[in-house]
């Protein structure tokens, strides 16, 4: 992003050198700069998720023009979304480090949170979605994404009840029937990741995205 900004002249290019020039002191490295970013755009997610209390906090706001489509759809792409972009972070190897007790601590609200996500008596149960309302799909794809990237971290931890619950709501998403356009993507990533762990899956949602 820095490097199109300075492209387009929107912000200087050699503003954007070395952060250690703008952070003197407070981190030691650019990495633990952008690992305090990661935890900061975490956290209003995960510590509320991981504790059943997303739609709690988190309440959302529509335009005047908004056509009418179910809301509740945006805490799943706030998590699912979310949950794509972290994976490969909380995947690597466990250290004990400032980033490694970060990493530990997002790795076991991500997996607390997948288990609201699909339990029905959870207040963060989250919106699957009908064949009427689609927008589900395209975010438990994001979903899927993660659990993909992270495997060992996100889906193998998880208590048997979880997943079979992640299992079932995967498959009853097959309901929703994707644009002939990027749509076909997002069924085929969710069908790849119950491929992955052996499930019967609809090998015509992954041809068709091929």
């Amino acid at each position: 992003l820095s490097a199109l900004l300075g492209l387009t002249n929107i912000w200087p290019a050699n503003n954007t050198l070395a952060t250690e020039n703008i952070f003197a002191g407070k981190f030691p490295s650019d990495r633990a700069y952008w690992v305090s970013l990661l935890q900061k755009i975490s956290a209003p997610v995960l510590s509320n998720m991981s504790k059943g209390e997303l739609r709690k906090t988190m309440p959302i706001e529509v335009s005047p023009s908004w056509d009418g489509r179910p809301k509740d759809v945006a805490y799943m792409e706030a998590f699912g979304r979310l949950i794509a972009g972290i994976a490969p972070f909380v995947a690597l190897p466990d250290e004990d480090t400032n980033e490694g007790k970060i990493r530990s601590a997002l790795k076991l609200q991500i997996q607390q949170s997948l288990a609201h996500a699909v339990n029905p008596s959870s207040p963060d149960y989250l919106y699957w979605g009908t064949p009427q309302s689609r927008q589900p799909l395209v975010d438990a794809a994001f979903i899927a994404q993660g659990l993909l990237a992270a495997p060992e971290a996100l889906w193998q931890p998880l208590d048997d009840t979880t997943k079979q619950r992640v299992i079932h709501e995967f498959k009853t998403i097959r309901q929703i029937k994707p644009a002939n356009n990027n749509w076909v993507l997002f069924a085929a990533m969710i069908e790849t990741f119950l491929l992955s762990i052996g499930e019967e899956i609809d090998a015509s949602r992954i041809d068709t995205a091929v």
